[in-house]
């Protein structure tokens, strides 16, 4: 239980939180250690493997169909909403589905917070998507307040709850779905350990990117690359986490400045979303900032490229079709699956029954 108010509790900054999250939810990319990163990417791949076989899917698809998921997009969202109901389906949870306020009780003037305990009455997981700072974590004050529980390997717990993104500071299955697909990458030339990360674009807003900044603090000698226009460098705050954990960064003026060194180049889109007037014309990407099938010439034999999705024009289209093994954007999606399907094993304690 959390004594705090739900004021008090949402006053608290990201780091004096952690202590309550424990397992119960996936909130914050700082929440993970590199033990549990190592662990969920093993995990994804053996769910990967296990699925393959109709036998091990059949035994997959047994292990929660007694729960109920909720899928609480209130954002736009295809891959992330989708994967999600993907892994759960994969995991045999019936699954439900609400994505617009304009259809729920919020049109009447019911609050975020009855809305949720109302959810809560009905389902065994929430996961979020809401342009709110902190509405996962209202979520989960409202679950370890709920009387509600479940039973999980014979211990009693509140019902979980997944941030799939909110506000523009985290989304921390995206940073944990591109350790993966870093990992992958890499597995044959050392880890992620060691390597130079090329982050590019919109990074001031991208919660992709700023996540898995969070998450270097994992990793041993890593050395980050922000490539951005000044309106759109990574915040401060991250800048300052990175000097307080000894991670090494610094700021370009173009993708070709650094590409010859990048071990990974992570693009992102403008987030003109969260523009105070939004239009139907989307800013163009700068061009000192778009990634030119050219590049590839450029880019070490070892190195990749990654995107979270959706992409304008921030890449040319020739590199989508280059039948390049470095161009990973493509199965970094798919990777999304498989980690989120790792994720909720761990969550329902299913993980040793998949590992075994």
């Amino acid at each position: 239980m959390i004594e705090l108010s739900l004021d008090d509790f949402l006053a608290l900054s990201e780091s004096e939180k952690l202590p309550f999250l424990k397992d119960y939810g996936i909130f914050y990319a700082q929440q993970f250690s590199r033990q549990d990163l190592d662990d969920y990417n093993i995990l994804a791949d053996r769910c990967r493997t296990l699925f393959k076989s109709r036998d091990g899917a059949q035994f997959m698809s047994g292990l929660l169909s007694n729960r109920f998921a909720l899928n609480f997009f209130v954002q736009p969202s295809s891959r992330t909403f989708l994967s999600f109901s993907a892994a759960q389906a994969i995991l045999g949870m019936k699954r439900m589905s609400l994505r617009d306020i304009k259809i729920s009780s919020m049109s009447k003037g019911e609050s975020l917070a009855d809305s949720i305990r109302t959810f809560l009455s009905y389902v065994d997981l929430v996961v979020m998507r809401h342009h709110g700072e902190d509405a996962a974590v209202l979520a989960f004050w409202i679950a370890m307040k709920s009387h509600r529980r479940l039973e999980v390997n014979g211990t009693n717990r509140p019902i979980p709850i997944i941030s799939g993104g909110s506000g523009t500071k985290q989304h921390p299955t995206q940073s944990l779905l591109d350790i993966y697909t870093l990992s992958k990458s890499f597995e044959e030339i050392g880890g992620i350990d060691g390597k130079k990360i090329m982050l590019v674009g919109d990074l001031k807003r991208g919660r992709t990117v700023r996540s898995l900044s969070y998450l270097m603090k994992n990793y041993r000698d890593v050395t980050l690359l922000f490539a951005a226009p000044p309106q759109y460098q990574m915040e401060e705050d991250i800048l300052v986490f990175l000097d307080e954990n000894n991670i090494s960064y610094h700021m370009l003026n173009s993708i070709e400045e650094g590409i010859g060194d990048a071990d990974a180049i992570y693009m992102t889109r403008i987030q003109d979303e969260w523009d105070d007037q939004v239009t139907d014309r989307h800013p163009e990407a700068h061009k000192d900032f778009i990634f030119r099938r050219a590049y590839l010439n450029k880019m070490k034999s070892t190195a990749c490229l990654l995107h979270p999705l959706p992409k304008r024009d921030e890449i040319e289209v020739e590199v989508d079709y280059a039948d390049d093994p470095r161009v990973v954007y493509w199965r970094q999606e798919r990777n999304g699956m498989w980690m989120r399907v790792a994720l909720i094993a761990k969550l329902f304690g299913c993980d040793q029954k998949i590992l075994t």
